[in-house]
Order: C-alpha cells, then structure tokens, then sequence
C-alpha cells in the first residue's frame, strides 16, 4: 500500500465556530463566551484586546481538515481545529513530500521525517498543528485498513467507557449538576490585568460554583496563561475551603518549567495541570522530569499527533502523572480508551452552554457523553467519524 494523494481543505466561513473566535469568546465553547463576557487571556494586559479573544486571535486558530488516499482506496482524515490555511500551506509546500510514495503504516519514520524537517524553521504552533493533521489522518487511515477502531490499534480497551468533565461558562453550572459529570471546569475572568480586585472577585466567582455545584463535583480553573506566581498562589490561599482540583496552565507556556515547580508547591494541595499549549515532547519531557505540574495535557490536534503524544504519556507513566489531552475531540477519546494512565476526559459545551451536542460540526457521528461518560463503538473502523462535506472549501494554495 502506497499514498498516492492528499486533499486540503478549510472550513466554510459560515460553519460554527470557524473562522477561529469570530463568532464567540474561544472557537467553540458556547453560552455565554460572547463580547459581553470577560474571559481572562494572555492579552488581558493590553485594554485595546482585552475584550474578546477573536480582537487579537489570527488564523492560526481557523480549522482544516486533511484527506490521504492510497492506491488500495483506503483513504483517511483529520479534521482540525487549529492551524488554518497556515497549516495547510506547509503541508501542501513542505509535508506532503514525506508522504506520496510512502508507506502509511511507517507513522513513525513519517514523523520523524517531518519533525527534522521542521528543525530550521517550526517546532511549535502552526508547523505542529499541520504536522497533527498528517499524524491523525494516517492513524485513521491506518486503522481503516485493518477494520479496527484506532483505539484498539494503539492499546486496546482500558476502560468500559470513558468518564468525562465538562467545560462549561460559569453563568450556566445549575444546568450542569446531577447530569453525570465528575466535574466542571470553568475559564477565568480575571487574571493579573485585574489586580488584588481580580483576586477578590476570583473567590467569590469559585464560592458560587461550589455552592451551586454541591460537594460531589469536582472544580478546575482554566487560567489561559493569564496568572502569575503571586496571582495563582493568592487565589489558591483564598479558595483552600472550596475543594478545587487543579489551576489550568496559569503561567506562560514556554520555557516556564522552573516557575511552574515553584508554583505547583506554593499552591498545593490545588493541583497544576499544564500542557495543553506546549508543542514539541521534548518541552513535555522537561515539565514531567524536573516534577513542574501534576496533570499533563497536551492538545494532541496540536502537539503534533497520536506519536509524539504516545511518548508523552510514556514518559509520565513512571510518575504515575495523569495525561488528560486538553480539549474535546474524538481523537481524545480514542487515546484516552487507549490509555491506562488517562482516567476521564474533557468535554466542551458548545452552542447555547446547557445542553450536550457535537462539538466540531464539520465532524458526523461525533462520540457524544450519556451520563457523563463516552462510549466507543469496537464495530467502527478507524476514528469511526465521517465528513459534512457541505461545510469543506478546497485548499487552493
């Protein structure tokens, strides 16, 4: 079996949560991530972009979606959520030349070609979202061809079905309780822009949340590198009384090893989890050997795919660290069935914040949470997704 061809496309203006942030606070959380809403983001600092994400996001964040065909007519895809035409243009210029030819079973020599490829110019962002897109579309592939879910390709069933979190805006946590969940994650309004007043309205924002949630769920606060060191272990001293489970990523990704071992002991016995904005496994390797979170969460649509995110949770296996891939994906769940060391996953509200519905429209058959937990069909080769076509736009260079 050889790839003879690769399609690209990038999604449709018009589709739900296209366009990166355009229509909401993130790509696609719903419910309240509108204009009206403060949702505390590394740009917080700067008053002029403060308002809302999509004032500052670029097309980095824009969608894509990928197509590898063989000459047995196997064909498989990736649709995602990151890298945009960005993406797609370093596939189409650079990737694609490691693939035509090849072999797709050789996932492993193919990202290796690519990820050395990238040295000179990416090893993070963009060039690691297109890098994804091959990655997951050849493990599709991969699995189609051998009539096997891919969870059953990369480990096997760990787990009758999947527990699951959910992230959810604050204003909608009543509707949240008592459906199944193990917990909710709620983003954080304020961050250091707002000062010893931002710390304030941070403990009153998570009182509420415990008390409308009860004591049987679990909270987390995503930070989105908007927090420092004082901010963070201000807040965790404040909210002691109020269970929450982790602070997500509350310091700028990159070279933030150090500062997050500092702070993973200054705020416990609140966990850190960090890594859904770290790129290359060699950053992962640093968080998780010098002990900098608790909980590791690469984005694995972005971190540049099924491997690399396999010898992450390689290295946090000795740790006993959990790796909870950041964000809501079929590609998630599938890992996270796969994955002894992966006990529950995240799942994202979308549309109007209080009801379950398919997160990536672009996507058909999307495994949904029952009860709070995924199941997968073992009868469903490959990702066991298929395509709206409808909402796809040709790549065109």
């Amino acid at each position: 079996m050889k790839i003879t061809n690769i399609k690209l496309y990038t999604v449709k203006s018009g589709d739900t949560g296209a366009r990166g942030a355009a229509m909401g606070e993130s790509q696609y959380w719903g419910g309240g991530w509108q204009a009206q809403t403060l949702i505390s983001n590394p740009m917080s600092v700067h008053p002029k972009y403060s308002r809302i994400r999509s004032l500052w996001m670029g097309g980095g964040q824009d969608p894509l979606v990928i197509e590898i065909f063989t000459d047995e007519g196997v064909s498989g895809f990736c649709a995602n959520y990151g890298g945009g035409a960005f993406a797609c243009s370093i596939i189409d210029q650079h990737l694609k030349r490691f693939l035509i030819g090849q072999d797709p079973f050789n996932i492993e020599l193919i990202w290796d070609q690519m990820n050395r490829s990238m040295l000179p110019y990416g090893l993070g962002g963009v060039t690691s979202m297109a890098m994804a897109s091959v990655d997951l579309a050849l493990y599709d592939l991969v699995a189609k061809a051998q009539k096997l879910p891919v969870y059953k390709m990369i480990g096997g069933q760990t787990k009758e079905s999947i527990p699951c979190y959910v992230t959810i805006h604050p204003d909608y946590v009543d509707a949240w309780r008592d459906r199944g969940f193990l917990g909710v994650k709620i983003a954080a309004p304020w961050g250091v822009e707002s000062g010893r007043e931002g710390i304030k309205k941070t403990e009153k924002l998570i009182g509420k949340v415990r008390k409308d949630l009860g004591d049987d769920m679990e909270i987390m606060i995503d930070c989105y590198l908007s927090w420092d060191i004082e901010f963070a272990a201000r807040v965790a001293e404040r909210v002691r009384d109020y269970d929450v489970k982790w602070f997500e990523d509350p310091l700028q990704n990159g070279w933030a090893t150090e500062s997050n071992r500092i702070l993973r002991d200054r705020i416990s016995p609140i966990l850190l989890a960090t890594g859904n904005l770290e790129y290359h496994y060699k950053a992962f390797h640093d968080i998780i050997h010098n002990h900098a979170t608790d909980i590791i969460q690469p984005e694995m649509q972005w971190c540049g795919g099924y491997t690399p995110t396999r010898w992450i949770a390689a290295m946090a296996k000795p740790y006993n660290m959990p790796v909870i891939p950041h964000g809501s994906s079929v590609y998630n769940y599938h890992f996270v069935m796969a994955n002894t060391n992966s006990p529950y996953a995240e799942y994202l509200s979308v549309g109007k914040g209080t009801d379950v519905q398919p997160i990536f429209s672009v996507i058909e058959g999307e495994p949904l949470p029952v009860n709070g937990r995924i199941s997968l069909d073992p009868g469903q080769p490959g990702f066991g997704v298929e395509l709206k076509r409808e909402l796809l736009a040709p790549f065109n260079g």
